[in-house]
């Protein structure tokens, strides 16, 4: 090859360097860019045993899949923890605040009916009991309809993550034809697998993914336990469906061809997430209510059943009421329900309170809490469901922290190997430019030579 051919070939691959450094600096700030390089290799030599130029081999995407594969592991638990904070976090507000305080409208109850014990008669001491029996089952009720909201808002969510998941996978469906087409012509744009890990990432916060690439450069993406999301040119197609055991909630469906499956609460990711808490804690924190309510009613209605009112007359109507599918949204004081029909007495007399401090026992009676796995009063079941919460809502806090620092870490570990450093960009892009003057001034020296062997003749 000739002088002049050499200097050409070093003056193409200078040029093809600038190219891909100026691209590297123009994206530095793009998420997800991945830094590019030339590369290229020595044309073989002639005669005499020497060089005979450059040859560009092409551009090489810097790419590491296993950090990438970190990227999105850490995505996924990044979005886990902090759906599960946020939901904790408000459930812990709803039962913790002060207008919610199970146990200070307990105490209330419990000192208006101490307030009764010297005159059991006194229409204003049993209208106070009544004030206070209404005002806390308001509290209940207040709570519960906090807990409907919550798994109306998680039904919601699900619903839009569904949509965001079946719309991830046809994005990554067709970046996926579109790698294909570009492999069988041997050269795959770097952009095309860029938007790809991409839209991969925005899939790995929703759900907890599996990603594997196969020999024609398309992904295959399960779930981590093993459910197929996309393979091939099958996509799976998810949707939120009444659960037909339970009504209240409701099913993420996932179709993927001729199979059918139901994602679980370990599906990991924002969706997941959503699913774990609705089925552990929320559930746990419905049923104590529910079973609040119910003990409640039960206990204080069994007790002035044994009673007499101020008429001397038996009791013929309960103090509480609920309805037995939904106890604490329902629980109330009875419609109709007068001070005169308290039964604070057993014989008969107005003056008697015996059957009254039967009910101001029921404070401190220890009663078996199933949904919080202990025997305790009323008033302590509230502080230990609380307490649970607590615990829970600091722990997930930490977990958040956690999951955003090891994704800090494992965005840190993918920049070292493929994003770009302006620092050193900015030293190749000198180090190119005077390449490109040198091989120039080969190609002018060359030409020089030329005229001059020509001005001999």
């Amino acid at each position: 090859m000739s002088m002049l051919n050499i200097g050409k070939s070093g003056l193409l691959a200078s040029m093809a360097a600038l190219n891909a450094t100026s691209n590297n600096v123009a994206n530095a700030m793009v998420a997800g860019y991945s830094r590019q390089q030339v590369m290229t290799s020595s044309v073989g030599g002639g005669a005499y045993g020497g060089g005979a130029g450059v040859f560009i081999d092409g551009i090489r995407r810097i790419s590491d899949q296993y950090e990438v594969a970190q990227l999105w592991q850490t995505t996924s638990n990044v979005g886990f923890d902090n759906v599960r904070s946020s939901y904790l976090g408000q459930a812990e507000q709803v039962f913790g605040s002060e207008g919610n305080n199970i146990s200070a409208g307990l105490d209330q109850l419990f000192a208006s009916l101490n307030s009764a014990m010297e005159q059991p008669n006194l229409i204003a001491h049993r209208q106070g009991v009544l004030n206070e029996a209404k005002a806390l089952t308001q509290m209940i009720n207040g709570i519960n309809d906090s807990l409907v909201s919550q798994r109306d808002q998680v039904t919601g969510q699900l619903g839009t993550s569904a949509k965001e998941v079946n719309a991830q996978l046809e994005i990554i469906a067709r970046f996926n034809q579109d790698i294909k087409a570009a492999s069988a012509s041997g050269i795959v744009p770097a952009a095309l697998q860029d938007g790809r890990d991409a839209a991969i990432d925005e899939l790995a916060a929703i759900v907890d993914i599996r990603v594997i690439e196969d020999d024609k450069g398309m992904v295959n993406i399960s779930l981590a336990r093993g459910e197929p999301l996309l393979s091939g040119n099958t996509v799976a197609k998810l949707s939120v469906v009444p659960d037909p055991a339970n009504p209240l909630v409701s099913n993420v469906d996932i179709n993927f061809g001729h199979s059918h499956f139901t994602l679980e609460a370990s599906a990991g990711g924002s969706m997941g997430a959503l699913l774990d808490y609705r089925d552990s804690e929320l559930a746990s924190s419905q049923a104590y209510l529910d079973e609040l309510a119910v003990k409640l009613a039960d206990e204080f209605n069994a007790v002035l059943a044994g009673g007499t009112a101020l008429n001397g007359a038996a009791p013929t109507q309960n103090l509480f009421s609920f309805q037995p599918g939904n106890p604490a949204g329902s629980l109330q004081v009875t419609d109709g329900f007068t001070a005169e029909e308290l039964a604070f007495a057993t014989d008969g007399t107005q003056g008697d309170n015996s059957n009254l401090k039967a009910l101001v026992a029921l404070a401190n009676k220890d009663l078996a809490f199933t949904s919080l796995g202990v025997s305790t009063s009323f008033s302590e079941s509230f502080s230990s469901k609380v307490g649970q919460l607590g615990s829970a809502s600091r722990q997930a806090i930490a977990n958040a922290k956690t999951s955003v620092e090891l994704q800090k870490d494992a965005q840190s570990q993918w920049a070292s190997t493929s994003g770009v450093n302006p620092d050193e960009e900015g030293v190749n892009l000198i180090i190119y430019q005077q390449s490109y003057m040198a091989n120039a001034k080969v190609i002018s020296t060359a030409d020089q030579l030329f005229q001059t062997m020509l001005s001999s003749f």
